[in-house]
């Protein structure tokens, strides 16, 4: 009895996942985070590591790009070199990301004489929008 209640709790939960996505109202309860990176150059040898909520998304490398579904809300981004969890002293950039529409966030590496500075910037949808076709999209995000 146990067994047939547990499946039936499996599909019940199966398809409400599945009318979700499939829900036109779906779209009204999120947006996307998109990171762009072109840094030319200096620190292109090594893949950013990006973060949504301090939560590790992408390892993003030079000339790629990465799309993010997320709740409708504020989220905070930030980009590292190394790590896999959030550093307290990353530069954390507040976004509000509304229904159905799109935050496009730059990936920006300055390299100073004593100290590398990594940190995120939003972009309008145009700017990104052309630096995106000189790019390629990351699907992997490892």
């Amino acid at each position: 009895m146990k067994k047939i209640i547990a499946v039936v709790i499996v599909l019940i939960g199966f398809s409400y996942v599945s009318i979700a996505q499939n829900d036109p109202d779906h779209e009204k309860q999120t947006g996307y985070i998109y990171f762009l990176r072109a840094t030319g150059f200096q620190g292109s040898a090594s893949a950013f590591k990006v973060f949504i909520d301090e939560e590790f998304v992408c390892k993003l490398n030079n000339k790629m790009y990465s799309i993010h579904e997320v709740p409708v809300g504020n989220h905070t981004c930030s980009v590292q070199f190394g790590g896999k969890k959030s550093k307290k002293n990353a530069e954390k950039f507040e976004v509000t990301v509304e229904p159905g529409k799109n935050v496009y966030m730059r990936v920006v590496f300055e390299s100073g004489v004593f100290k590398n500075n990594t940190y995120c910037e939003e972009i309008t949808e145009s700017s990104a929008k052309r630096s995106m076709n000189e790019m390629t999209q990351d699907t992997d995000c490892k």
